[in-house]
């Protein structure tokens, strides 16, 4: 009785597991050192074309030892989880999570990234739009976010196991040798053909190989595979808040001056504009700027206006913008020996006018 209840016991829990799953394995690299991604050179693969991943490129070892996993659970509290690698079918080692805070609200649909040769990268704001997690294992990491320890990925029957840090079995093993059985060779990878989703199962026979293109840190293809359904949160609106000029400066024209702004959530490019009319029409600045650094060196125009403003706008998102609080002055200034323009006759001017003249004497 004793042994059929543990079989008893032991089916159930498995069922639990399979059904349940947290944290799936979603990929891995099984091409070998010095080999291609469908094999082939730098130049061609085997067919051709030019098999490679949308994160390395076409590199040799395509990116190194590496895999990914996807977290299936909201809110996953991932901190001291266990990763079991095997090689061989054989367990080979563990590298174990940290307690850092970045595995203590893990929300469903990120995707991790464990590597050897690809440094940490944490900055993980699913609210932003960033739903990745790549952490370095390699002996000459810090060991701040998973075991500082080198580790082997390879074509060989290998597999990953998923323990919690009461070393409960979460999922797995998973990998060649369980499904599929085989076939992944040197020259390709490992990956989920599915929707990730709570009731893919170690066994699934959505597992299977690829050699047309590997996702580092993305959702696999082979098809297109789709985690909104697990990404329930909702990207935070970006904001934009304009700090210089925000109205009553008198500003010279031709003066250097700083344009300053902040943002909140996702504001990848904005776009700057001037007023001479209180807002009535609007220029681009000149030259133009990119991308979104807070601040921007107005070469302010030769012109004069006492209704001036700037405006901050998202590029992406044109509703999303922010105006001088009030209008500011753009004023000339023709002080007699004022050569550079900044409404002062001091040393500078004479400088300059001391230089043109021993030009001048030559």
């Amino acid at each position: 009785m004793v042994k059929v209840f543990s079989g008893l016991f032991f089916v159930f829990i498995s069922v639990c597991t399979v059904f349940a799953a947290d944290v799936i394995l979603n990929e891995y690299n099984a091409v070998g050192g010095g080999l291609y991604l469908n094999g082939g050179n730098a130049s061609a693969d085997d067919d051709g074309g030019r098999a490679g991943d949308t994160w390395f490129g076409r590199v040799e070892g395509n990116g190194g030892d590496w895999f990914e996993m996807a977290v299936i659970t909201d809110h996953l509290d991932m901190r001291g989880w266990r990763l079991d690698l095997y090689g061989g079918g054989a367990f080979s080692e563990t590298l174990t999570l940290s307690n850092h805070s970045i595995w203590s609200d893990l929300r469903s649909g990120t995707i991790i990234t464990v590597s050897e040769d690809v440094a940490s990268d944490i900055n993980y704001n699913p609210a932003a739009g960033d739903w990745w997690i790549n952490v370095q294992a390699s002996g000459s990491a810090s060991g701040a976010y998973i075991t500082a320890s080198n580790f082997v990925v390879s074509s060989n029957d290998w597999q990953l196991r998923i323990r919690d840090a009461n070393g409960t079995v979460k999922f797995g093993p998973a990998g060649e040798g369980v499904s599929p059985t085989s076939g992944i060779g040197d020259t390709e990878i490992f990956r989920l053909e599915a929707d990730p989703s709570a009731s893919v199962t170690p066994t699934s026979a959505d597992y299977d190989d690829g050699k047309d293109l590997s996702t580092f840190g993305a959702p696999n293809l082979w098809g297109n595979q789709n985690f909104n359904l697990l990404r329930t949160v909702a990207a935070q609106p970006g904001s934009l808040t304009l700090t210089s000029p925000n109205g009553s400066e008198n500003i010279a024209t031709g003066a250097l001056w700083p344009i300053t702004w902040q943002t909140t959530g996702t504001v990848a490019d904005v776009t700057i504009e001037f007023s001479l009319d209180n807002g009535q029409t609007w220029t681009a600045v000149y030259p133009r700027n990119t991308g979104n650094t807070g601040s921007y060196e107005w070469f302010v125009p030769m012109v004069s206006s006492s209704q001036c403003r700037v405006r901050v706008v998202d590029t992406a998102d044109l509703a999303v913008f922010d105006t001088s609080n009030a209008v500011f002055t753009i004023f000339q200034c023709l002080l007699d020996g004022d050569v550079d323009g900044d409404c002062a006759v001091d040393f500078y001017d004479f400088a300059i006018l001391a230089e043109d003249w021993l030009q001048s004497a030559e």
